[in-house]
């Protein structure tokens, strides 16, 4: 059975007289100063707190004297929250919210959830960092029909679409912005899937993507895999796009590279990775049967490779 845990909100209120009720909470509060999730909403007995992303966490909540008891699933923490009775106004952590909309207003109100495919990493980033950043914010599910989808701008779309998107998101003035895009991965999500995110980004001249894809609601934090997105010009031509003047065909960089070519059908084989040599070039094939998880850890190790070792090393997703 799943624990419940109890986290403790105190409430500071400007009188010992005053105590907070129900109805004071009841409705939406926005966030507007400071750094923090982006709303709560109170409703009945619960608190939503939701981040902005479709990643809202809630819990049963109930007042004793001038504190709020909420019972999460999860690791105990001891969070303050005050409100100030004389200009209405709810602190929470580093953040502070005023009241949108009360009870009776915000009764049709849905928080959109978001499945995250919730796989850890050892790269966190922090959700205020995030929301700082100057990088598009996209996320991919797939629908009842097992069809990719993506969601930008709040739009759930298709894949063709994420081109003019990421161009749009990213151009300041006159000059386009190069910042990786922050993909937030839903479950089921496969590497096929990933393979045609990738080339949608590739034609716009993007060469990396940061994959969000576990949140941390205690800590505030996104864990992240930091991906080089490789393709050779006739993948992009298979799906009709057109390739960058500098983009290479896979024979061509045989022919001038001369790489070695190591095969990756599964996890068993990653030992492979063990006995590179750094005066020479490799090209890993990694099979498009890979379970997303591996793949995902696949790319943690080559890219320490890449960086520790100074080795030369194009990875191509492939059917085996």
């Amino acid at each position: 059975m799943k624990q419940i845990i109890v986290v403790i909100l105190s409430l500071s209120i400007l009188s010992c007289s005053q105590k907070v009720s129900k109805k004071d909470l009841e409705g939406v509060w926005w966030f507007y100063d400071g750094t923090g999730d982006g709303e709560l909403t109170f409703k009945n007995d619960s608190i939503t707190i939701d981040n902005g992303y479709g990643l809202p966490n809630k819990a049963r909540y109930k007042l004793k004297k001038d504190s709020i008891l909420l019972f999460f699933e999860g690791n105990t923490k001891t969070d303050f929250l005050k409100y100030n009775y004389k200009d209405s106004i709810l602190s929470y952590k580093n953040a502070r919210y005023y009241k949108r909309f009360n009870g009776e207003d915000s009764s049709g109100m849905v928080h959109k959830k978001f499945d995250l495919i919730n796989i850890k990493s050892t790269k966190t980033i922090h959700s205020d960092s995030l929301n700082l950043s100057q990088s598009s914010i996209f996320g991919a599910f797939k629908n009842k029909k097992n069809e990719l989808k993506l969601i930008l701008n709040d739009a759930t779309t298709s894949v063709e679409n994420l081109s003019s998107f990421l161009l749009v998101t990213n151009c300041f003035g006159s000059n386009h912005i190069y910042h990786p895009p922050y993909l937030l991965l839903g479950e089921k999500i496969n590497l096929e899937d990933l393979k045609e995110i990738y080339i949608y980004s590739n034609v716009v001249n993007y060469n990396s993507i940061h994959i969000l894809t576990n949140y941390d609601f205690q800590n505030r934090l996104f864990h992240f895999y930091d991906i080089r997105i490789e393709l050779f010009k006739e993948q992009l031509l298979k799906n009709g796009l057109p390739p960058r003047e500098f983009d290479i065909a896979r024979t061509d960089y045989i022919t001038e590279f001369k790489p070695e070519i190591v095969v990756l059908k599964s996890k068993d084989d990653f030992g492979k990775l063990d006995i590179l040599k750094t005066n020479l070039n490799y090209l890993i094939s990694i099979d498009l049967n890979l379970p997303i998880e591996d793949y995902l850890h696949l790319n943690q190790k080559i890219n320490s490779l890449r960086k520790t070792q100074k080795i030369n090393i194009r990875t191509e997703l492939i059917n085996l």
